[in-house]
């Protein structure tokens, strides 16, 4: 291949990997002709040329008229001062050419024995409809305006108690929340008729993923066995999906426009966005407590559309977020990214477009999964309605201080007394308090059954203390409405003792 130019040049080419270069250079000629001669297989000709012709293109692109090897350094260069500046270009490698190794030649493996999980092709809708027992929890725009609240973790209402769900199926909640069979002058637009309609479901209902934590097989072996407990709760309560509810892995999806009001979790967590456009917004809960009180007249509890289409510009202008005592953090995610949320952090996230993710709580600790299951069980200080206050239905009459001083922590006794008229409240009678004991039975199972645990931190939780009196507990309650325990309930869960069926 030849190239000719008028004019003289000086010139020292960068050559593909296997060429050798030569160049006549004449100062008084009009042109000068560059000579490459390549060295390749016979089965690397093609890319050898496509090579060079993007080489040469690159060179006319950049109009590298006098040292290509100049030019590179002054990139380099560049990219130094950019990256002092804080402005650096994202790395498309792990190690510059300074450090690295040259890389090894040949394609690898020739195909991919292995098994893969094709989350983008796996969950799409057409796939999700054909899930025809799955009941999701679902809220009329009404009733999920009323659910929103800034002081959701101070409330004293359980949920399934406050909110009157509707159970759907697939196709139901598709056609209430996309456009599945929508007629045309009936087809939903992203915003206010679908900001209502995120959903978040345990990983169980939907599919497979390999990312699975060590606690998760007992859990959800614990909670597909909620056949041989049903009877013990009312028969409103769908016992499995209840128990499922501490799992760490879930989906969340909707339509585009949905997402739920800012809030805050306890635990950290990741979320990896398989299809749509997600934009999340971040702030730190001192910060929001700042733009709360500064901004108490306009700051209220709203979906994720009408936060980013009307309140966020108003804060901004008016009352100063995103000023130095008021920051936020805000992206755009997209597919095959992922997102991490410290715990406490204030967030809401927007389905820019219809999306699917996959979400899962993360223990950044030993010390940290024991307080997370801890927490589950007894955690007066917490203030948690009734998560914090459960093992208390493990003693007659929902005693508290018998609860505080068989775990050594004892509860406020004013505190406890009106705990006490709230949780006899929510939860009378045997078969309410029943689905709070196996609460903490599905809890312990999980974290006592893991294999490859650490027994210290086994022994750290409450579960050895409270698994016997727990499972005394449920076995009265059972006796008085006629019923009993399984006998798989009756033994203490050790190590290995779940071989996972999933």
């Amino acid at each position: 291949m030849t190239r000719r130019t008028g004019g003289s040049l000086r010139a020292r080419w960068m050559i593909p990997r296997g060429s050798c270069f030569f160049a006549m250079k004449g100062s008084a000629l009009l042109d000068t002709t560059f000579s490459m001669s390549f060295r390749v297989q016979k089965d690397e000709f093609d890319r050898a040329l496509a090579e060079t012709k993007e080489l040469l293109a690159f060179a006319e692109e950049k109009k590298m008229s006098q040292n290509t090897d100049f030019a590179r350094r002054q990139e380099e260069e560049a990219a130094a001062e950019a990256r002092k500046q804080g402005t650096a270009p994202v790395p498309t490698s792990l190690t510059d050419k300074e450090i690295g190794v040259k890389a090894l030649k040949g394609e690898g493996a020739k195909k991919c024995s292995i098994k893969k999980y094709p989350a983008r092709r796996m969950f799409t809708s057409e796939n999700l409809l054909t899930n025809t027992e799955i009941q999701l929890k679902y809220l009329s725009p009404v009733k999920a305006k009323e659910k929103r609240s800034f002081d959701k973790q101070q409330s004293n209402v359980p949920e399934d108690e406050q909110y009157e769900y509707s159970l759907v199926t697939m196709e139901k909640y598709f056609m209430n929340c996309f456009n599945l069979k929508a007629k045309p002058d009936f087809r939903k637009n992203g915003g206010a008729d679908t900001e209502h309609c995120e959903q978040v479901f345990e990983k169980g209902v939907a599919g497979e993923l390999a990312w699975l934590q060590q606690m998760e097989p007992g859990r959800e072996w614990f909670a597909a066995k909620a056949a041989d407990l049903q009877s013990l709760v009312s028969d409103k309560v769908d016992l499995k999906a209840n128990l499922q509810k501490s799992s760490s892995n879930f989906f969340t999806f909707g339509p585009a426009g949905s997402g739920e009001q800012l809030r805050q979790e306890s635990i950290p967590f990741s979320d990896g966005l398989v299809h749509g456009k997600r934009r999340w917004f971040l702030m730190a809960p001192k910060d929001f407590e700042t733009l709360r009180e500064k901004a108490k007249d306009v700051l209220e509890p709203a979906s994720a559309f009408m936060f980013f289409e009307q309140q966020k510009e108003e804060l901004e202008e008016d009352f100063g977020l995103g000023g130095k005592k008021m920051k936020f953090w805000e992206c755009n995610q997209l597919p095959g990214e992922i997102i991490y949320i410290p715990s406490g952090t204030i967030y809401t996230s927007l389905n820019l477009q219809d999306g699917f993710s996959y979400k899962q709580n993360i223990a950044t600790s030993l010390k940290a999964v024991a307080e997370r299951v801890n927490n589950n069980i007894w955690a007066p200080e917490s203030g948690v309605v009734p998560n914090g206050y459960q093992f208390g239905a493990c003693f007659d009459y929902l005693d508290f201080a018998s609860a505080g001083q068989k775990l050594d922590k004892q509860v406020n006794p004013l505190q406890g007394q009106i705990i006490q008229q709230i949780m006899s409240q929510y939860y009378p009678g045997e078969r309410a308090q029943n689905m709070l004991i196996l609460n903490i039975l599905a809890e312990c199972n999980s974290v006592m059954t893991a294999e490859g645990l650490d027994q210290e931190l086994v022994s750290s939780t409450y579960c050895p203390r409270v698994w016997d009196i727990c499972v005394s507990k449920l076995e009265r309650n059972a006796n008085s409405l006629g019923a009993s325990i399984p006998p798989w309930l009756k033994s203490t869960p050790k190590p290995g003792q779940i071989k996972t069926e999933l």
